[in-house]
């Protein structure tokens, strides 16, 4: 972290929470995180859109051998309405749901 005059100290889901405990109730109803970043961060972010009843898409950042889904080794479960599924980051994503998937 740097130390420049005007810059946050600490982590993005910290500032991001200064910002959604600064809106009104409307206004936090119309909110929605997106986020990439290693899983530590997007876990913290996914607890916070928990915390704050709001939507977070989340992109994930896994190995892809083939990235055309052959190979299947860029796998997460995901929950879904019907149980869990297996999901294909390189075809299925990368982007999805924070509350279905387990970070």
């Amino acid at each position: 972290m740097q130390d420049y005059d005007g810059c946050h100290r600490g982590y993005a889901p910290e500032l991001a929470k200064q910002y959604l405990q600064s809106l009104d109730k409307n206004d936090l109803t119309k909110a929605e995180i997106f986020s990439c970043g290693p899983l530590p961060m997007l876990a913290a972010v996914k607890q916070l859109a928990h915390e704050f009843d709001i939507n977070c898409q989340v992109s994930l950042e896994e190995n892809m051998a083939c990235a055309v889904g052959g190979c299947a080794g860029c796998v997460v479960e995901v929950k879904l309405p019907e149980g869990n599924a297996m999901k294909r980051v390189c075809v299925d994503g990368p982007v999805f749901n924070a509350s279905a998937v387990s970070l």
